[in-house]
């Protein structure tokens, strides 16, 4: 909306499809409507990139991805985040996932995994027949850990990639 603020949000009510609302002022909001339909999802995040305009939204099976020109007219890319990944504890797909943009050609996406025994990650804990499951370091059930994971997004040739296994450098401590 030029010139004012857009929100973008989940309509439970519609299925958990992403709506937007309008505003010229941040007080009094003007319902949109529907702008991603399809497939049930969670957590629009929007942000630019490339050149272009960005929605990812969390399908629980990776992160979907939209593109568009004028932020009202969405076209869906694919999945992002849909594998497993290298690192530790990177497995599964990647949830409710943050970008951060760093440049005009980079971005950091921020998401979390939940490496648990059905994951089969390397030191996950295990199911012990009759227990149920063991817990984790520091008394974590294994059926609640969660990793928080980051990786880099840059655009290709106008499509939105993300190499999950290379390094990120945050410029953060440890």
């Amino acid at each position: 909306m030029p010139g004012g603020w857009r929100l973008w949000y989940k309509d439970e009510a519609d299925g958990s499809t992403t709506w937007a609302a309008d505003s010229p002022d941040l007080y009094r909001w003007d319902v949109v409507g529907r702008v991603i339909g399809g497939r049930p999802h969670e957590g629009p995040n929007v942000f630019r990139l490339g050149g272009h305009g960005w929605m990812i939204v969390d399908e629980w099976r990776g992160q979907m991805v939209y593109r568009s020109d004028d932020l009202s007219t969405w076209e869906q890319q694919g999945l992002l985040l849909d594998g497993s990944g290298s690192r530790p504890d990177d497995t599964g797909p990647g949830l409710h996932a943050d970008v951060v943009p760093v440049s005009d050609d980079e971005a950091w996406i921020v998401y979390f995994t939940h490496p648990g025994p059905e994951s089969g990650a390397p030191g996950a804990p295990v199911v012990d027949e009759g227990r149920g499951l063991d817990d984790g370091p520091g008394g974590v059930a294994a059926d609640r850990r969660s990793s928080v994971q980051a990786a880099v997004l840059r655009v290709v040739d106008g499509v939105l990639v993300c190499d999950r296994d290379a390094p990120v450098e945050t410029l953060l401590p440890g």
